[in-house]
């Protein structure tokens, strides 16, 4: 995995390797706080190797309490997807479930997030070419 726009192939090429993660019993204020002072968008929510769940900054527009449990308001089921998927694949799924996140799985296991940001980053890096750098 080379994690360099100019030369993506996979989604793997592109994702945020180094995820952070709340558990389900985690409190919202906590999620708030590392979204917040961290810059991201979303937190899978782990239960120890599982993911069960994920809860991004949509999901905390509402005014939820901070005591309130991490369960309450994440999406339950995120959406995976390869990590050896090509971005057009990526792109695909996003625009027909209207999400803005997938977890990037490889051997089952969550290796890392892509974001439409992640993919808004490629095409960026590559407009005069805006989608056959997206091709595995």
């Amino acid at each position: 995995m080379n994690h360099n726009p100019a030369l993506a192939r996979t989604v793997e090429d592109l994702m945020t390797p180094d995820l952070i993660a709340v558990g389900p019993s985690d409190r919202t204020g906590r999620a708030r706080d590392l979204l917040m002072t961290l810059a991201l968008h979303a937190l899978p929510v782990m239960d120890g190797n599982d993911v069960v769940g994920i809860v991004t900054t949509s999901d905390l527009v509402d005014d939820w309490p901070d005591d309130e449990p991490v369960s309450t308001i994440m999406s339950t089921a995120p959406h995976t997807i390869a990590a050896e998927a090509g971005f057009r694949e990526a792109v695909d799924v996003m625009i027909d479930r209207r999400i803005h996140h997938l977890l990037v799985e490889s051997d089952g296991e969550v290796i890392g997030i892509l974001s439409s940001l992640d993919l808004l980053h490629l095409l960026a890096t590559h407009p005069s070419q805006p989608f056959t750098c997206l091709d595995a």
